[in-house]
């Protein structure tokens, strides 16, 4: 797991299902949050895994401003020199516009999808899955019927390959656990998987992600 931790400060908890805000995220990639309320952003970073893409995402985009940037300069060459200044400048602002609003439509497509509310009840031996939707931010209800009763479990998600996706510890709420995946997942296939507190595989349940 990837964490992003810019400065070391006094940990303030986001508090109930809060993540921070799309500005929060985008002033953070930028360095622009100090004080508590950097402490505070830095402390749900540490456990949220779907806040750790988000910003991922944000810093690949910024990232890609800058080479955008950079290979209009490299391919300009002499012929630009050539030009007035304002005309490759012209350019360049168009270009980064288009990325800006490429990538910020994304986001908003994403981001209008409604909330998908996913019961996993079955495991990979009964040889059928949970469907959700790509893009959606999910709602995963995972059954703990006949397992042993601990006050909270490790649970995770792994791609077909076993790949890690997310990881964190989830309160049991009867024989329920309830987490929500903001960002929601790729189309594929996943499974989700449930630990006791010494880590031992409990449960897992198959999870097919559609486009």
């Amino acid at each position: 797991m990837v964490l992003y931790l810019r400065k070391v400060g006094t940990a303030l908890q986001f508090t109930g299902d809060r993540h921070p805000s799309d500005d929060e995220v985008e002033r953070y990639s930028m360095n622009r949050l100090a004080g508590p309320e950097l402490a505070e952003f830095e402390e749900h970073l540490l456990i949220c895994e779907a806040c750790q893409k988000r910003l991922a995402e944000e810093d690949r985009f910024r990232q890609a401003m800058r080479d955008a940037g950079k290979a209009l300069e490299q391919r300009a060459g002499r012929r630009l020199a050539r030009l007035p200044k304002w005309a490759w400048a012209a350019g360049l602002v168009a270009a980064l516009l288009l990325i800006l609003l490429g990538v910020k439509w994304q986001s908003r497509r994403q981001a209008n999808l409604p909330a998908a509310t996913i019961f996993l009840q079955t495991t990979r031996g009964a040889n059928t899955s949970e469907t959700a939707p790509a893009g959606a931010t999910l709602i995963l209800v995972m059954d703990l019927t006949g397992l042993p009763q601990f006050p909270s479990y490790d649970w995770e998600i792994v791609d077909a390959a076993g790949h890690p996706l997310a990881r964190a510890k989830a309160s049991a709420q009867g024989n329920r656990l309830q987490e929500t995946l903001a960002r929601g997942l790729g189309a594929g296939a996943y499974f989700v998987r449930i630990y006791s507190p010494l880590g031992e595989l409990l449960r897992e349940y198959a999870l097919n992600v559609r486009g």
